[in-house]
């Protein structure tokens, strides 16, 4: 084989394996943005939030500079709180 004929079988090869590439990817595509759906929702509703989080946490920092110790124990309640509806959920939507 010449080595014209090789760079041109080689070119093919690459091509092919290119094009076989490009299948895997459009199959693995609706995979992908199923897996990431939940993450992507989350994203967007914090995004669609974010100008009431800068105002909430303006206010909690300078609620958090003249009442401390009110600020750490409603944060431990939130945690609770948030921790015992997560718990809840997980055990009432079990597959």
């Amino acid at each position: 084989m010449s080595r014209r004929q090789y760079l041109e079988w080689k070119k093919a090869r690459l091509i092919r394996q290119i094009q076989q590439q490009r299948l895997d990817l459009a199959d693995n595509r609706q995979q992908w943005l199923e897996k990431t759906e939940r993450i992507d929702r989350g994203y967007q509703t914090l995004f669609g939030m974010r100008k009431y989080l800068v105002i909430g946490s303006s206010i909690m920092a300078v609620y958090g500079i003249r009442h401390p110790s009110k600020l750490i124990r409603w944060s431990r309640r939130a945690l609770g709180a948030w921790g015992t509806i997560k718990l809840i959920r997980k055990t009432f939507t079990a597959k």
